[in-house]
């Protein structure tokens, strides 16, 4: 099953150009099979994502993470209820064991993407896995993550990081298994972990 699990709309992400309609039509028509928005710093609630999913012909299953702006870097949780208990600017350990106090998973999205340094203090930190490459990777910050996955033994994490629909179907990450809620994607990628 073909996953996005790192796209963003507007107007709740206001760098994309995406409404969250334009972002379903494009996936279906991409091919991608499901997708997680992941705004930055806002979960969308149940009644939102439902209300999206009753637009949805044709089977594109549609789950809510969120991208996490911490103090020293991007994180991309799965599995969280609401919001409470995180905030903008965070210390990342911070996020990291709330996250896993409620069951989420945590994976560091681009964390090459500005600076070697920022990746590097991604070995301290309990992560759950590593967006090792999307549309907004160079190719050095995409070999970097690899090897901080591997190293690690982390979940690898390919996704779009879409703000506009051009790269939706060209990144993505196939699971070996049917995944039908974000709880149960959050526990595959943390069951992932060596």
């Amino acid at each position: 099953m073909k996953f996005d699990c790192h796209v963003h709309t507007y107007p709740k992400s206001s760098c994309s150009t995406m409404s969250p309609d334009t972002l379903v039509k494009a996936s279906m028509d991409s091919g991608i099979e499901a997708i997680v928005i992941t705004e930055h710093d806002y979960l969308w609630s149940g009644e939102e994502l439902n209300a999206l999913r009753l637009k949805c012909i044709g089977g594109l299953k549609i789950f809510a993470g969120v991208e996490v702006s911490c103090l020293d870097g991007h994180f991309l949780v799965y599995g969280l209820k609401d919001m409470r208990g995180i905030s903008f600017n965070m210390p990342s350990e911070e996020l990291i064991s709330h996250a896993h106090v409620n069951g989420a998973a945590v994976v560091v999205a681009h964390p090459f993407r500005f600076s070697r340094e920022d990746g590097q203090r991604c070995y301290e930190l309990d992560i759950d896995g590593v967006e090792v490459s999307s549309g907004n990777t160079g190719n050095e910050a995409g070999w970097l993550a690899v090897r901080l996955a591997n190293e690690r033994r982390l979940f690898q994490l390919t996704s779009s990081d879409a703000h506009a629909t051009a790269v939706l179907g060209k990144y993505y990450t196939t699971f070996p298994s049917e995944i039908s809620t974000v709880n149960e994607l959050a526990e595959f990628i943390r069951s992932c972990k060596a």
